[in-house]
């Protein structure tokens, strides 16, 4: 085999071993074991001897460091058999060619650009992927999908008639709450179909549960979906005589709809309202619970709520309502759940809760013993309402509401206990092509966001003066130099073992400090931001989950303009002390902080076309919504149609989160592309550094709980304060952290601005990011 060829896999195999290392510290980090301490010295030799592999291979270094080289090459085996033949032998240069002038570039005419003609097909496939969404969501259009609002007039009109005793009015003007309904075509008068109201959890909108809405439907059921309190399109509350009303009242919103659909017989003259279910999940397996038992009446013929699906709820607040419950009822919560960690004692236990589950039932006289409990197995009687099945999926948390064996067992208990007139499979499900139809037309409205941007900045009257004739960036383009050998300086040169062991270095300091600081910082902001944190209506930072999110932001921001902009000082200001001493000229270099020059004009059009842009991108969404029902979305990442009160939340935190969005895009353009790596190794080192710290703190987070049943991140602070759920948006940050990067160097190849990048995939991230949240500002 080729010898250049055998020393790159040696290379390879160091920084394999490197991961490996570094994964096995996270690990013996989560079980706060000392050893931890040797992987990580083992990871770091792996990394660095790696890097001086790459510098030595095609020079001639002194004895003393090859040896070196290849005596640390031990925490690699494989690499230190591959060394041994190679260090000592000369591995050539394969002969340049004599240099060939580079041909001129043709302009094209503007109907011939490429960038034109991808907007156009990208601006095609997001229609056409939302047509196939809106096919696999009502099943082949058998199912019609419509929005509606529960506002306090309707409540008023309909929900002030009792329903076992009970009524349930909103009593501010101000507060709605947001439904979307999944209506059979067949449903009519005289053929009702069964019903099943859906709950998301806490942070989550109707559109991350429509997954259960598109498999009842099909199967024919009517399924109402709703935005919690202060999440999606729901408002806040509200305040009643000066006082402030819960985001969750009502059960979050739900007895609201509830208790207003079944009234209202002349609208929704097309239901049974002798088959009703609910399913929950999370916070919204709590909401379903307390509807249940407050509309159950006396016995199960009475019970507004017939077929209960509570998943991933096992608070003791829910399980005290068991015995009031009159319906039959599945209790499912996933095998890998972080939040089991919290039931410990001799009362909140998993087996505890599951045991009152299952003993708690009106009317059946069975008591189970805790060594008897059995899961995936029938007790007591669907006919009169005692029914009680358990499940433990192999999911965690995040992602039991798109584990298709969860939603297969919810779908095999409503289709017996509410009578589901289907012959279809449970677990034949079609969910998925609306997912990945979301997901196209998600990657699509980028594509054609990014082609557009494009197109644009080639147009003369909008081109910035970063951009030459040929369209590279000025920055880019190498500058003619002196001979090394003519040039004296401490500031190490590009491609040496000294430039990339402070390169590779800092960004493993980055990395490090934003996989250990996420955490802490979603402490401090529970201090900071006290009314969101406690659910209160606030103007003062009100998303309290992206608080979090944003004070790692600004502090991982400036760590990384100050490791930007410290490291090249702190070489020249050696250089500086050097030359001196040596009383010689000195030699400095600051090259890299010349992507930050710009003209004010060209900072004017970035901002500029990054609005534009913004809303264009939230157009084409509101558009497609209207037309097909559908938003941009792959699971937890989406853009939904922009609301008026997450407007304002977007002002408020855009500011804070710039800082970290510029100190990516001057990092990547300014330092990882002047390192002299091929432009696609620019692009993958860059998502690399920029994901792989959160990426290590689910690592640290998951290690501890597959091996000791407890997460690493569970309770913070004095007072302690609940922090696992955090670890959870982690899921939806890692993407787009990895694309971040990627969209930031792309840009700037266009435009020659750093700025640019920033400032949009900023506005258009951030807003994402906020709509899919909870945020409890009074609008």
């Amino acid at each position: 085999m080729n010898k250049r060829v055998l020393f790159i896999v040696s290379q390879v195999l160091m920084y394999v071993f490197t991961f490996i290392y570094f994964f096995f510290t996270a690990v013996f980090f989560s079980l706060s074991m000392p050893i931890y301490w040797l992987f990580l010295v083992l990871g770091l030799i792996s990394l660095f001897d790696g890097l001086a592999l790459s510098s030595i291979k095609n020079k001639e270094v002194h004895k003393v460091i090859k040896y070196l080289t290849l005596g640390l090459s031990f925490v690699s085996p494989i690499s230190l058999v591959l060394n041994i033949l190679l260090l000592n032998k000369t591995i050539e240069e394969p002969e340049k060619g004599e240099e060939q002038p580079q041909p001129v570039k043709e302009k094209k005419p503007f109907i011939k650009k490429p960038s034109l003609w991808i907007a156009i097909g990208s601006l095609l496939l997001i229609f056409i992927s939302s047509f196939s969404a809106q096919a696999f969501a009502t099943s082949g259009f058998k199912v019609e999908t419509t929005d509606f609002v529960i506002t306090k007039a309707v409540t008023d009109e309909f929900n002030s008639v009792p329903i076992n005793g009970v009524t349930n009015q909103i009593a501010s003007d101000e507060a709605s709450w947001s439904v979307s309904m999944y209506k059979p075509k067949n449903a009519s008068e005289s053929n009702k179909l069964p019903v099943v109201f859906i709950m998301p959890g806490f942070t989550r909108t109707k559109a991350t549960m429509a997954q259960y809405a598109v498999e009842y439907s099909k199967r024919g059921a009517v399924c109402f979906i709703i935005d919690p309190g202060c999440q999606g399109a729901t408002t806040y509350a509200g305040y009643y005589e000066d006082e402030m009303i819960s985001s969750t009242v009502g059960a979050n919103g739900l007895e609201y709809l509830i208790h207003y659909v079944y009234n209202n017989t002349e609208k929704f003259n097309f239901i049974d309202r002798n088959r009703i279910g609910a399913i929950g999940h999370s916070a919204g397996g709590g909401n379903v619970v307390t509807a249940a038992s407050d509309y159950a009446g006396a016995n199960y013929e009475q019970s507004v709520i017939k077929a209960l699906y509570i998943s991933g709820y096992i608070k003791s607040s829910a399980a005290n309502k068991y015995s009031s419950l009159h319906c039959n009822a599945v209790n499912s919560y996933a095998y890998y759940d972080e939040g089991a960690y919290r039931y410990q004692t001799s009362s909140t236990a998993l087996e505890v809760i599951n045991l009152r589950f299952v003993n708690e039932v009106s009317g059946d006289a069975k008591t189970v013993d805790l060594n008897d409990l059995k899961y995936d197995f029938a007790y007591g009687d669907m006919s009169n309402g005692t029914y009680r099945m358990l499940h433990r999926e192999p999911t965690n948390h995040a992602f039991q509401m798109y584990d298709s064996p969860s939603i297969t067992n919810t779908i095999a208990f409503f289709k017996e206990a509410l009578n589901f007139n289907t012959n279809l499979s449970n677990s034949s499900h079609t969910w998925f092509g609306k997912e990945l139809s979301n997901g196209i037309a998600l990657i699509s409205a980028f594509t054609f966001v990014i082609s557009l941007l494009t197109v644009l900045l080639s147009l003369p009257f909008l081109k910035m003066k970063g951009i030459n004739e040929e369209g590279q960036p000025v920055l880019d383009i190498k500058e003619e130099k002196p001979e090394e050998t003519e040039i004296k300086s401490m500031v190490p040169k590009a491609g040496s073992f000294a430039s990339k062991a402070i390169f590779w270095g800092s960004m493993l300091l980055s990395a490090i400090i934003a996989c250990l600081d996420f955490i802490p910082l979603a402490r401090l902001s529970m201090d900071l931001f006290k009314d969101a944190a406690n659910n209160v209506y606030t103007f003062y930072f009100p998303a309290r989950m992206m608080n979090a999110v944003v004070l790692w932001a600004v502090v991982n921001g400036l760590i990384g303009l100050v490791i930007y902009f410290g490291t090249t000082l702190i070489e020249n200001l050696i250089e500086l002390i050097a030359s001196k001493f040596q009383h010689r000229e000195g030699h400095y270099d600051f090259s890299k902080f010349k992507v930050l020059k710009i003209n004010w004009l060209d900072l004017i059009k970035a901002l500029l076309f990054a609005v534009v842009l913004f809303f264009l991108f939230y157009g084409l969404v509101a558009l497609n919504y209207a037309l097909f029902h559908q938003d941009f979305r792959f699971m937890l990442i989406s853009a939904a149609p922009l609301q008026k009160r997450y407007m304002v939340v977007w002002i408020m935190y855009l500011p804070l989160f710039f800082i970290f969005y510029i100190s990516n895009s001057i990092r990547v353009n300014g330092s990882i592309a002047r390192e002299g790596l091929k432009e696609w190794q620019v692009y993958l080192v860059s998502a690399l550094a920029n994901s792989i710290g959160l990426v290590f703190m689910l690592v640290i987070n998951y290690s501890k709980f597959f091996i000791m049943g407890e997460v690493f991140y569970g309770y913070r602070g004095n007072p302690a304060g609940e922090v696992w759920l955090y670890i959870n948006m982690v899921f939806a940050l890692i993407p787009l952290m990895a694309i971040l990067p990627i969209l930031n160097r792309f840009i700037y190849k266009k435009s020659g601005n750093v700025y640019l990048g920033a400032l949009l995939i900023c506005m258009l991230f951030i807003m994402m990011s906020l709509s899919a949240s909870v945020a409890y500002i009074p609008m």
